[in-house]
């Protein structure tokens, strides 16, 4: 049994965790702030696009490795299977390198044909920050780990506060000095700010990881298996990474270089607060609901969930209501120009409301064992948000690329929470209490 963290959610942890998104929010959004309104137009295009790419790829850097992780390594503690512990976190961290490494070589090629073949510019910025990758994708991994070991707010800290902060303390110094922002200077902070990240959650590993995990013999003979179950996974994040960050790629192919990429870039990182709000709580009760679940607990997994939607409920409304009503403040915090983007963020935010508050629903399904489900779902979502981008963000520019993000995900998480009652549903009236 786990004796790192408790399955009874606690209110002072959940008010923690809308703390600590909240607080990321605040700092990434003055970073954003900072850059729209000391770089060009293109420029600030070029790091939302430069961004964007990187984000998807270290999704799929990870090979699904770290939501794996939430699973597996909470049930090899309950179980107290050192040694297979041990072999996971050690063949993770092998592949995850060996893999990013790997995307930053076919990047660097495909992205200088596609150009070439386009007769572009280089988009220097794109190549520089995909340099950091491997660094990326370990962080990611290891706010899972440092999770599931007991530390939840340390490593959602270092994640959602720590990074940030560095980030927009580099892009100040860069100010100070003089020293002139573009950005390329703008992706080599934001590099420099997770490698510092690294360093300080590989220490909070070693100091929170099992004692009795030290001097096991690593067991990695089911690392085949591992990434068998891994990668349903992966293509799920990759499915909802592609989901909220291909508008701003699809705008910037159908108007390059022009204010509605910014436009649109800015309206759904405002939008994107419910998310992380979402991201952050999944991190801190997936744990518990898989232990629940391995312990066929049906009245406290009802109690666990029933207490995650009335908290995210709470969120949403708070968060709905301030954009409804300061929405155009908030966004002409980047510039006069950008509040043109109010209808692009109300309908994103809504689309996100669902997201954040059925996004549990996904998991608990894959958990589970209904992958092939899931990703046909998220599939058929992706793709048609990228017909849809591609029609409407043509005509109608940000405000039809958030239409074409928004109903998708909203008719996708309302059929997966449907999904994932009915199942319990089952489970429970088919296995004894």
């Amino acid at each position: 049994m786990n004796p790192n963290f408790s399955v009874q959610p606690n209110n002072f942890s959940s008010l923690m965790l809308f703390g600590l998104s909240l607080s990321h929010y605040a700092l990434m959004y003055w970073a954003n702030i900072v850059l729209a309104r000391h770089l060009a137009i293109d420029a600030f295009d070029d790091y939302n696009v430069a961004v964007s790419i990187v984000t998807l790829l270290s999704t799929l850097a990870t090979l699904g490795l770290e939501k794996h992780a939430l699973r597996l390594i909470s049930l090899y503690i309950e179980r107290e299977n050192w040694s297979h512990l041990r072999g996971f976190w050690l063949f993770s961290l092998r592949i995850i390198v060996l893999f990013s490494l790997l995307l930053l070589g076919l990047l660097g090629v495909g992205l200088e044909s596609i150009l070439a073949l386009q007769d572009a510019d280089f988009h220097i910025a794109i190549v520089i920050y995909a340099g950091f990758l491997p660094v990326i994708a370990l962080c990611l991994f290891l706010t899972e780990v440092i999770t599931v070991y007991g530390k939840q707010m340390l490593g959602l800290a270092l994640y959602r506060v720590f990074l940030p902060a560095i980030f927009l303390l580099l892009l100040s110094g860069l100010h100070h000095f003089q020293l002139g922002l573009t950005a390329v200077s703008a992706v080599l902070c934001f590099g420099a700010a997770w490698c510092l990240t690294l360093i300080m959650m590989l220490i909070t590993v070693r100091v929170a990881s099992p004692s009795e995990l030290r001097g096991v013999n690593p067991n990695s003979k089911d690392r085949r298996w591992w990434l068998k179950n891994s990668l349903p996974l992966l293509i799920s994040s990759v499915m909802m990474t592609v989901l909220n960050n291909a508008g701003t790629i699809i705008l910037e192919i159908l108007h390059p270089s022009q204010a509605v990429v910014g436009t649109y870039a800015v309206a759904i990182q405002t939008a994107g607060l419910i998310s992380l709000i979402g991201t952050s709580t999944n991190r801190y009760y997936l744990p518990m609901l898989v232990v629940l679940l391995e312990r066929n607990d049906q009245a406290a997994i009802k109690d666990l969930l029933r207490k995650r939607l009335q908290l995210i409920a709470c969120f949403i409304t708070f968060f709905m209501g301030i954009i409804g009503v300061w929405g155009q403040e908030i966004l002409s915090l980047f510039g006069s120009d950008f509040s043109q983007g109010y209808q692009a963020l109300l309908i994103s935010a809504l689309g996100a409301a669902f997201n954040t508050l059925y996004s549990i629903s996904s998991y608990y399904l894959q958990f589970m064992g209904r992958n092939r489900l899931v990703v046909s779902l998220m599939s058929l979502t992706v793709f048609s948000m990228i017909g849809l981008s591609f029609i409407l963000g043509s005509r109608y520019g940000s405000t039809g690329v958030a239409l074409a993000y928004a109903v998708p995900t909203m008719l996708l998480f309302s059929s997966l929470k449907w999904l994932a009652n009915r199942h319990m549903r089952n489970l429970f009236q088919s296995t004894p209490i």
